[in-house]
């Protein structure tokens, strides 16, 4: 059977989440938001009657509350929803955060009711409805009903869930900023860069990239990681590695925004190195090549420290 679901909060992953909750027919009874006319947009979108800007106004019939709140809130409006009049030992509270546990949902445990968190390995960058197909969901419990609702529900909405526990929960949200986050950070530098040779339109920059992007992106899919790996690291190219040093700190010395050229400069040193660690999976070992590009980014790293 399928329990009705409360939504708490309005931002741009309830979006997502009620409209694959929909297509899967599960019942939205109501939406939640501290802001009424976020609560309302987000009902009126998918057909929801009732909305509200009081965790108070919930039905007692409600035994499913998704909080897609942001982390900060969490405990707060966990607080909230454990002084409502609510069937609490026959009810599930999910969070959505990757980097919090559930232990932020202990206002509602201690009334009997299960708790549990749920973290959709997917981006929402704004309100557009991202697919949820085929996304990986982080499944947080201990409590066996609640881990057998959020299997079945992740499988009904197409997604591959899988279980994960309270205390190395942060570094699957850390893998994830790496994998997402700084990929853009890491996009946005390259625009930066391209336009000192006057590529100006982000979109021209991505279109200028998105072959290597997605040849790479194939390549990990295909042979792993490190075998994905090319560039001057990868063949030990310490020439063109000294070209791209003195270039950054050139850019770090003359341009007026040199305080984003030296994070970029120090960004290019911290990354090689990084590198360096695919070069030995790829290889077995470092050639003297690498050696020497190694002591080279050593001794960059630690100068810029000491300009510092």
């Amino acid at each position: 059977m399928k329990s009705e679901i409360a939504i708490i909060g309005a931002g741009r992953i309830a979006y997502s989440l009620c409209s694959a909750l929909v297509k899967s027919n599960y019942k939205i009874k109501t939406v939640v938001s501290r802001n009424i006319n976020s609560a309302k947009a987000l009902a009126e979108k998918f057909g929801i009657k009732n909305y509200s800007d009081d965790v108070q106004s919930i039905d007692k019939s409600v035994k499913v509350f998704f909080l897609s709140v942001p982390d900060s809130e969490i405990k707060s409006v966990a607080n909230k929803l454990s002084k409502c009049k609510l069937g609490f030992r026959n009810s599930l509270f999910i969070h959505l955060s990757g980097a919090e546990n559930i232990s932020l949902l202990n206002a509602l445990r201690k009334k009997g009711a299960a708790t549990a968190s749920l973290h959709i390995m997917q981006t929402f960058p704004s309100k557009k409805i991202m697919s949820l197909k085929e996304v990986h969901a982080a499944i947080e419990t201990d409590d066996p009903s609640a881990y057998k609702y959020l299997t079945s529900l992740s499988s009904a909405l197409e997604m591959i869930p899988f279980k994960i526990d309270s205390a190395s929960k942060v570094y699957y949200h850390l893998a994830g900023v790496f994998a997402s986050n700084f990929l853009a950070g890491n996009l946005y530098s390259s625009h930066q860069l391209l336009k000192l040779i006057n590529v100006n339109n982000e979109k021209v920059s991505f279109d200028i990239l998105n072959s290597t992007i997605h040849t790479t992106l194939k390549n990990i899919r295909n042979n792993g990681v490190a075998f994905a790996l090319s560039g001057p690291v990868d063949r030990g190219d310490i020439k063109t590695i000294k070209r791209h040093l003195t270039a950054l700190k050139k850019l770090s010395d003359k341009k007026p925004e040199s305080n984003y050229f030296n994070l970029l400069l120090n960004n290019y040193i911290e990354q090689s190195l990084n590198l360096l660690n695919l070069v030995k999976e790829k290889h077995g070992a470092l050639n003297k090549k690498h050696i020497e590009i190694e002591k080279l980014l050593v001794q960059e790293l630690r100068e810029t420290v000491k300009s510092k």
